[in-house]
């Protein structure tokens, strides 16, 4: 894959691209294209479950789109409907996305952020729409988007000041994850994300949708998720792990540690895996 603003690092069962344009990471056309093919490629990689998007920039995880492309101009409208696309592209990736703020993430920046899944951001991160000071709404869904998560009374204020949130203050107010310490990231990287590789993509697009769905309807969310639970139920896939569970201690006294049990039924299911791999060889 030929990229010039994104280094993509491909890792066992997940991908980081690390952004790196110019002097603000400014979601220009180009670097918006380059994005959007990248993210075409993730999406073909029945492998990949994981895409972590972080920045290279000691100050910016990205600026903001280009305001040279918010005109009425052919090229303006070209760049301007790119972007809205890409903001469309991160939210459906198959993949789980996480972005990892440490820095600003203003305007479409901060668009970008919230059209991932989730978001830890550092003491180093400020997130902000500042649209309004050049008369325009945001374009990547930010007032939508905030006022899911803030609520009316913040997303007004968040959207109509145009203020920085600093990242303990949006983990309070839910418009992140978590707010991570800048030198905890690679830690808590190593904790989250090998665990989550480990997911079939249909269970990743079966808990999406039903989060999404509950955001949208309860009762239809309700519905599915007693639906899907009923299904799942007869499968042997669910059968087998129920037993493999069973083996390693569940329903006793050793769920008080359940990390350590999850992680033996983990390597004993690699290890039936490994042993059928050998047998079909």
């Amino acid at each position: 894959m030929n990229t010039t603003s994104v280094t993509v690092q491909k890792g066992e069962g997940f991908t980081t691209l690390l952004i790196d344009h110019g002097e603000v990471n400014l979601l220009s056309n180009d670097l918006i294209v380059e994005l959007q093919q990248i993210i075409s490629e993730l999406n073909k990689d029945e492998h990949n479950k994981v895409v972590i998007f972080r920045s290279n920039n000691k100050h910016f995880f990205s600026a903001h789109l280009d305001v040279l492309v918010i005109n009425r101009k052919e090229e303006g409208i070209t760049g301007t409907e790119n972007f809205m696309q890409l903001i469309e592209d991160v939210k459906n990736m198959r993949a789980i996305t996480i972005a990892i703020v440490d820095g600003a993430a203003r305007g479409g920046g901060n668009e970008l952020v919230m059209a991932c899944d989730i978001v830890y951001g550092t003491e180093n991160a400020v997130f902000a729409q500042p649209e309004l000071s050049t008369n325009i709404p945001p374009g990547g869904q930010g007032s939508v988007q905030a006022a899911r998560r803030l609520g009316r009374t913040r997303a007004l204020e968040f959207l109509l000041t145009s203020a920085d949130m600093d990242a303990p203050t949006a983990e309070r107010f839910g418009l992140i994850t978590r707010h991570i310490p800048s030198d905890s990231i690679e830690e808590m990287l190593q904790q989250v994300v090998p665990p989550l590789t480990f997911l079939d993509h249909r269970n990743i697009d079966m808990i999406k949708d039903i989060v999404d769905l509950a955001l949208k309807d309860e009762q239809a969310a309700i519905d599915l998720e007693r639906k899907m639970f009923i299904e799942r139920a007869g499968e042997d896939k669910t059968q087998y792990l129920i037993g493999k569970v069973l083996k390693h201690g569940a329903q006793t006294s050793r769920e008080i540690h359940i990390s350590e049990l999850l992680a033996d039924v983990a390597a004993d299911v690699m290890h039936d895996l490994a042993q059928m791999n050998q047998g079909s060889q």
